[in-house]
């Protein structure tokens, strides 16, 4: 570990002075000014397409393409619309939980 004389003089200041203000505009100009940047936010989009793939709306989303194979599978297609009903109420119902998640 570097006593303080040392690292004093390493850094070309003074103990009771600091630095000079020509030092401090030439470490402002070289290295930068000493502050945090600015954070980059999600995109809008990503965002919501985050909500939309949470683990259990990626469940009910599964859960809906089930019912939509099952109604394409069915061989009575025109008594029996249950499946079809049931995956498009799942998946309207994902959707619009996913949107009101996002706002």
């Amino acid at each position: 570990m570097q006593d303080t004389d040392k690292l004093i003089d390493s850094l070309g200041t003074s103990k009771t002075k600091g630095l000079s203000n020509d030092q401090a505009v030439s470490i402002v100009k070289s290295v930068g000014k000493n502050q945090l940047t600015e954070k980059k936010g999600m995109p809008w989009y990503l965002a919501f397409l985050k909500e939309q793939t949470g683990f259990f709306s990626l469940l009910l989303w599964f859960g809906s393409l089930l019912c939509f194979i099952g109604y394409g599978i069915q061989t009575d297609k025109e008594t029996d619309r249950s499946n079809l009903y049931l995956g498009i109420v799942l998946a309207v119902v994902v959707f619009v939980t996913g949107c009101f998640s996002y706002m």
